[in-house]
């Protein structure tokens, strides 16, 4: 449980700027609103699930390493 509370905490906010940035692009764009929204939560999920995957990989990689 140890890695999602980190990942809420550390990692959330990284999605955020991430989301943001999307925003912000897509409103210089014009581009409309519904795709706005899909590339702010793609942005977020995509973020977010990166770092989840790294942090659960790197106990692994520790572990080979040891050999």
């Amino acid at each position: 449980m140890d890695r999602y509370s980190l990942a809420i905490r550390g990692w959330l906010p990284y999605s955020l700027v991430g989301a943001a940035i999307s925003l912000i692009t897509a409103l210089v764009f014009h581009v409309p609103v519904g795709r706005i929204i899909v590339a702010m939560a793609l942005a977020m999920v995509l973020i977010f699930s990166g770092f989840l995957l790294r942090s659960f990989g790197k106990g692994k990689e520790e572990e080979f390493g040891n050999e």
